[in-house]
């Protein structure tokens, strides 16, 4: 299992972003980049999610996604 960051905005007011900006197997290394992206994107939604390997990941009760509302296109 590994852990990624994913990050969401809205650019330019119009359109919404969805990224995967980080990933890592390694506790320590996530905390660090969490940290450093929380500080250069202080407005933006980030979080951080389990990401099992070999998996259909909308199988699982949770997975990683954002809702971004239709007026926000």
């Amino acid at each position: 299992m590994i852990k990624i960051i994913v990050h969401a905005f809205i650019e330019n007011g119009q359109v919404g972003v969805v990224e995967v900006l980080y990933a890592s197997p390694d506790e320590l290394s996530l905390s660090k980049k969490m940290a450093e992206l929380a500080t250069q994107f202080p407005n933006d939604y980030l979080a951080i999610y389990d990401l099992p390997l070999d998996t259909d990941l909308n199988k699982l009760d949770h997975y990683p996604s954002v809702e971004i509302g239709k007026e926000e296109f």
